[in-house]
């Protein structure tokens, strides 16, 4: 599982507006589908957070997928909002662990990804 913020988001619609702003949560969603495999599972988690399951993938390749979509957002072309960058935490469900912990997990190890510097992947 993978959950990931838009760094500075509220930044960004203050500085270029709402309209802008929502110009990136589609551009960075079109990114991101494009990445991923069929079978994954995107979703908006919360205002400028997103969750990805990535069914049959142990962190490890998580890791490596969350690594793609840091570098693809980054490369976005938004010539009038300029680069964008995500966070991103990644966890691996424990055997039979509930949602709720897995997803508490993948968001502690987010909070780490954004007070160590944000722009970073963080696995726990």
């Amino acid at each position: 599982l993978i959950l990931f913020d838009i760094d500075h988001l509220k930044a960004i619609n203050d500085r270029v507006g709402h309209q802008d702003g929502d110009q990136v949560l589609i551009e960075l969603t079109e990114t991101v589908r494009l990445a991923i495999r069929h079978d994954d599972l995107l979703s908006r988690w919360g205002g400028a957070e997103f969750i990805l399951l990535l069914p049959n993938l142990d962190s490890k390749q998580a890791r490596i997928i969350a690594e793609r979509l840091r570098h693809a957002i980054a490369c976005m072309n938004l010539p009038e909002i300029g680069q964008v960058t995500c966070s991103f935490g990644v966890a691996e469900r424990r055997g039979a662990e509930h949602g709720d912990s897995l997803i508490n997990r993948a968001d502690a190890a987010l909070y780490q990804a954004k007070e160590t510097g944000r722009n970073r992947i963080v696995s726990i």
